[in-house]
């Protein structure tokens, strides 16, 4: 496959990226934290080196692939070959990054006609980088991963949850439960077994990397909408950011999904 051949590239940039995070967090001012709304209204952080990662990763990608098209949480789709596409999100974890929890990292996906071909993301705090390749598994560092062998969910056991899932549903389920801050974290750690299943809710670049780590590390992966029904080449080009999507998933088909036993709020 043509992209392993740009894996040690890709892999050489992103922990370049994270040793700017890195240092950064370890610097930040409150000057450089932003609260920003987009068009939907919605709020959230971005700092300072979430705009410049994503300039950096940007500017890589376009001397690299020049044909290529870029789809960035700051930048924007810059559309040009309509069939390769560079996802990315800079930083997923911003609040986490500014608070100083260390479930943050750049994520870059390659998207070939639709769906991903290769993924990368970084945790520089926790020092490991998780990334898959279609049809090559996923690994983390140099260790290929695969996904819990649990049939059943048990107090033994522990899924992850997005970070509103305590005010949005009710939970009706045996097993301990983590809330990491990062959706891209509850799919790598649901990739590696930490996890037996997974729920959160993002847009395109906070998915497109993860979504290749957990099917390549053998876990059913459901997005509402389905993500391969999406085309990157008109994701949030209206003037809206974007779908949002919602991720369920579990380490293999033994397990019901994990949507079963969340019950939506009135």
């Amino acid at each position: 496959m043509q992209c392993l051949e740009w894996l040690p590239r890709l892999e050489a940039e992103l922990r370049r990226i994270g040793d700017l995070q890195f240092e950064g967090a370890r610097t930040l001012r409150p000057d450089q934290v932003h609260v920003k709304r987009n068009a939907a209204g919605e709020t959230s952080l971005v700092t300072d080196y979430d705009t410049e990662s994503e300039r950096q990763i940007h500017a890589f990608i376009r001397s690299e692939f020049p044909e290529h098209s870029f789809l960035g949480e700051e930048t924007g789709n810059e559309r040009r070959d309509p069939e390769h596409y560079w996802i990315v999100d800079p930083i997923d974890g911003t609040t986490n990054f500014a608070q100083g929890i260390p479930y943050w990292g750049p994520s870059l996906a390659y998207w070939r006609r639709g769906r991903p071909e290769l993924a990368l993301i970084h945790f520089p705090a926790l020092g490991t980088l998780f990334k898959a390749w279609r049809g090559g598994g996923a690994w983390q560092d140099r260790a290929r991963i695969r996904t819990n062998d649990a049939r059943e969910y048990t107090s033994l056991t522990t899924v992850a949850l997005h970070s509103r899932t305590h005010y949005t549903h009710h939970l009706k389920l045996r097993a301990k439960v983590r809330v990491l801050g990062s959706i891209i974290g509850n799919m790598c750690f649901t990739a590696s077994g930490t996890f037996v299943a997974a729920q959160g809710r993002g847009r395109l670049w906070d998915l497109a990397a993860g979504v290749l780590v957990l099917e390549e590390a053998g876990a059913v992966v459901e997005t509402h909408p389905d993500y391969h029904h999406i085309d990157p080449a008109t994701y949030g080009c209206d003037g809206t950011p974007g779908e949002t999507l919602t991720l369920v998933a579990r380490a293999n088909g033994h397990l019901p999904p994990l949507s079963q036993y969340l019950t939506p709020m009135p």
